[in-house]
């Protein structure tokens, strides 16, 4: 089982995620059926304090969709 599926369902599942977030189950269930294994990074706040909440150590960042920060040499070439 994928890392961030796990740790949805130590939330309680996609369905009480949902709820506690306001968004639909489909919507919850999309975010824990992610081909890539990464959660969407503007859920991270939420689903950290909704951690705290239900007893469930916080999610790493690994687990979301963060921009990287490109190596300097490629900065430069785009300038």
């Amino acid at each position: 089982m994928s890392r961030h599926r796990a740790f949805i369902i130590s939330l309680g599942g996609y369905q009480k995620v949902a709820r506690r977030l306001r968004k639909s189950d489909s919507t919850a269930h999309a975010w824990m059926s992610a081909d890539d294994g990464k959660l969407p990074s503007y859920l991270y706040l939420a689903l950290s304090a909704l951690a705290d909440e239900t007893g469930v150590p916080q999610p790493g960042p690994e687990l979301f969709r963060f921009l990287p920060l490109p190596p300097a040499h490629e900065e430069r070439a785009a300038a």
